[in-house]
């Protein structure tokens, strides 16, 4: 039993660690791509933000922050939609990136989130061993 809980442990590190970094690359990718529009400057770089932040605190409390994830899943869905709802769909680079990054986020949110709910259901047992 131990083992599979340091595996739902890892499971959320390695979810949360990986949104901290596509959190990281959105706030990063509208230099990298040249984006000219305010739009998607603005959408990339506070969402970004706010993933980045929200997986690092999740990182940090693992068994008390689902809420976190499922926060980030949010984010992850505003990342998909942002080209169309904030009108800058028209730029094919902003668009892939945030299809690419909001489906990733998105998952991982989802697959954090399971982790721990996992957790809360089958909790380790304690053993003398």
């Amino acid at each position: 039993m131990q083992v599979a809980a340091l595996s739902r442990n890892s499971q959320a590190r390695i979810a949360s660690g990986t949104n901290v970094v596509l959190g990281i690359w959105l706030i990063a990718s509208p230099w990298v791509f040249g984006y000219s529009v305010r739009a998607p400057v603005l959408s990339s770089v506070l969402v970004g933000m706010l993933i980045a932040m929200l997986a690092t605190l999740r990182l940090a409390s693992l068994h008390q922050s689902a809420g976190l994830s499922a926060m980030n899943l949010l984010l992850g869905f505003w990342t998909i939609v942002s080209p169309w709802a904030s009108g800058y769909a028209i730029n094919k680079a902003a668009v892939a990136n945030d299809l690419m990054v909001g489906v990733l986020v998105t998952a991982l949110a989802i697959w954090s989130m399971g982790a721990t709910v996992t957790e809360a259901k089958h909790p380790p047992s304690v053993s003398g061993h």
